[in-house]
């Protein structure tokens, strides 16, 4: 009997290993989503990319342009500006031009 659970268990866990996703599977799926022009879902994926990892420059830096993208109040709690921002101050590279075109200072 403790065998049959054991192997029930690691059955279990191997099939929520596999299902989950990384940061990175996230930030490539928003991506993919920006280049159907789905940006809606493309945030979304970008977001659950910072849940996971939080200092995830990359997807703040991908967020914030897909939130420029969205209509507004869109996302109302969200902000691209401060996406950038953090994106920035997490050392992601981002011309002063960008800030400037997207009206972030």
């Amino acid at each position: 009997m403790k065998r049959i659970l054991f192997i029930t268990g690691l059955i279990l866990l191997i099939s929520a290993a596999a299902f989950s996703q990384t940061a990175a599977e996230w930030n490539k799926q928003g991506v993919d989503h920006t280049k159907k022009f789905e940006y809606k879902q493309a945030y979304e994926c970008f977001t659950k990319a910072i849940e996971l990892k939080p200092d995830f420059a990359e997807a703040y830096y991908n967020r914030a342009a897909t939130w420029f993208e969205l209509p507004a109040n869109a996302f109302p709690a969200g902000d691209g500006c401060a996406d950038l921002n953090k994106a920035k101050s997490l050392g992601f590279k981002i011309k002063e031009e960008v800030f400037k075109n997207y009206g972030c200072q």
